[in-house]
């Protein structure tokens, strides 16, 4: 690195810890018809300030609040529902309906577990009931697919029994979807422009009416969006139901992108409260402040 690059890395080293530029920002509040956010300085903060500051970091990051999971909690409950999602497209291979083929046998849902469990029963010591979370499926079944080879046996037999729960779209907001972008396939371009021919319509206008969304919607079109229509459509149409009654589609797409895409947001927002919590504590220790952690 030359020196100009060393003063810059230093400089932004210097500010990046100096306390005196650490705030705390309160919930933004509508006075007389504006929007603000009150800061305060952490180095002007009292200790009790301090403290609740530091609760409420805690609180994002670790709250068992079902309706308000911290962060971390809310990325294990991402990682469960990607592991939903990919048990009932396992199940729905077994039967053939997802990535059909005339050379493959259909095999039920009743019949495969019925399998399972009488070759496990036959081999209690190797798989006791306490430890088929940790148990992969590739151990009682050989030829599974690499996409479904780290499910474990758990996940399978509550597929096969309908136990699997309800997917909760709560975090895939209309505003998350429309943020994660759009960009057509070659084939949806053409079948889009066919039709703005025939109806005068823009190809979004089609959209927002065949999808219900209101005109003053904001679509975001580009070639880094991460859904093509039919995706798009498929986040759109989403609700909270059980994960054998969602499509194929939805659960391709929960699967290979949007749980993905919700995952890096909610790790971002995670990672912003650490460094909220850690200036919180660089200011503590520099005051001589104790807090209860």
């Amino acid at each position: 690195m030359n020196d100009l690059g060393q003063k810059l890395a230093s400089a932004i080293e210097a500010k990046n810890n100096d306390l005196n530029l650490y705030v705390w920002k309160g919930p933004k509040v509508e006075v007389n018809g504006t929007r603000v956010q009150e800061e305060i300085k952490l180095m002007d903060a009292t200790p009790e300030q301090l403290q609740e500051f530091y609760n409420h970091c805690q609180s994002m990051l670790y709250s068992q609040d079902k309706d308000n999971p911290g962060r971390f909690v809310l990325l294990n409950i991402i990682k469960d529902q990607r592991e939903r999602c990919n048990t009932e497209l396992f199940l729905r291979f077994l039967e053939n309906a997802y990535l059909s083929s005339e050379d493959r046998v259909k095999i039920q849902r009743f019949t495969y577990w019925s399998n399972v469990k009488a070759y496990m029963d036959n081999n209690k010591e190797y798989f006791p009931k306490d430890q088929l979370g940790n148990i992969l499926i590739t151990s009682v079944t050989g030829g599974v697919p690499d996409d479904f080879a780290n499910l474990t046996i758990e996940y399978v037999r509550d597929g096969c029994l309908d136990v699997l729960g309800n997917f909760n779209k709560k975090h895939i907001t209309l505003n998350f979807i429309l943020k994660l972008g759009l960009w057509f396939t070659a084939q949806e371009k053409k079948e889009f422009a066919e039709e703005s021919q025939i109806t005068g319509q823009s190809p979004l206008d089609i959209i927002k009416e065949r999808c219900g969304l209101k005109a003053n919607v904001n679509i975001h079109t580009n070639p880094k969006g991460l859904l093509n229509y039919k995706e798009f459509r498929a986040m759109l149409t989403l609700k909270n139901k059980k994960y054998s009654e969602l499509t194929t589609d939805q659960l391709l797409v929960l699967r290979n992108k949007v749980l993905f895409a919700l995952e890096e947001e909610v790790e971002f927002h995670a990672q912003s409260w650490i460094t909220r919590k850690d200036n919180i504590l660089k200011v503590c220790e520099a005051r001589g402040i104790s807090l209860e952690l």
